[in-house]
């Protein structure tokens, strides 16, 4: 496969009295102490301050050094962690953290993936509306190897505490960026280059068929409609996976899985 454009080459001090107000339950809050960990290793620029119920732990120690190191404000507050329950409705580990989510503009992500010496690996998600599973995939979409996440603002679940849980801080892993219209993202990437694949249950292309070596970008759509017809025709390739038995269709996220690792497993990752 070739096409006529090419790309470039293929928290903080220690307080006995906070200085900061109380936070307040929102989606901008993450919890439990993997996340926090990731998002302070990776991106401690987003992280606004922690929250602890306690002071002691081997984990715990360390969040507070690391926390230090970025000069991220700590504070002990367990009454917000009793108001908190009903909003984090999961199992906190005594753990918050206030972060301000960052999404590069398209254009920006599109420039770093020109400039980048590696083959590009694109995942976009069209309508996935569960948490649950948009995390689980960009765990997934981490693991094999994948870059960069592409996210309608509509029509979509977004990145908040549950979506952060779910993928077990690869969010933090991750370039994310928040887009209004797919069709028009789908053919500036066709445009830089990147061959785009969609999903399909029929009438498409066995994954192990298909030739993922190429600079791609992976399109999962909706747990229950698949892709949108507009988003689909405007695909250069449907693939799927196939299946025997009685079965035609699988949770979003362990498709995405399987894809995501198959272009993995052709690329050597």
């Amino acid at each position: 496969m070739a096409r006529s454009s090419s790309l470039s080459q293929t928290v903080s001090r220690r307080q006995k009295k906070s200085r900061v107000r109380p936070a307040k339950s929102s989606p901008n809050i993450i919890w439990s102490i993997h996340p926090v960990l990731e998002a302070l290793k990776t991106s401690p620029s987003s992280i606004i301050e922690i929250i602890l119920d306690r002071k002691t732990g081997a984990r715990i120690d360390k969040i507070i050094e690391l926390a230090e190191q970025h000069n991220i404000d700590v504070r002990y507050d367990e009454a917000f962690f009793r108001k908190s329950e009903a909003a984090v409705g999961e199992r906190h580990q005594g753990v918050i953290a206030r972060v301000r989510f960052q999404y590069p503009a398209f254009p920006e992500m599109l420039a770093r993936i020109q400039k980048s010496d590696d083959i590009p690996f694109v995942l976009l998600l069209d309508s996935i509306q569960d948490p649950q599973n948009l995390g689980a995939i960009i765990r997934t979409a981490v693991a094999a190897g994948c870059r960069y996440l592409i996210l309608p603002k509509d029509r979509s679940a977004q990145i908040a505490g549950t979506v952060a849980k779910a993928s077990a801080g690869a969010v933090f892993h991750i370039d994310i960026c928040r887009v209004t219209n797919l069709v028009s993202t789908i053919n500036a990437l066709k445009g830089a280059g990147i061959w785009v694949f969609g999903t399909s249950v029929a009438g498409a292309r066995s994954i192990y068929q298909a030739d993922f070596s190429v600079p791609a970008c992976l399109i999962i759509g909706n747990e229950e409609k698949g892709i949108r017809p507009l988003v689909k025709k405007n695909c250069d390739m449907l693939v799927t996976i196939p299946m025997s038995g009685r079965m035609n269709s699988l949770n979003a996220s362990v498709a995405a899985g399987i894809i995501l690792f198959e272009i993995a497993r052709q690329r050597n990752i």
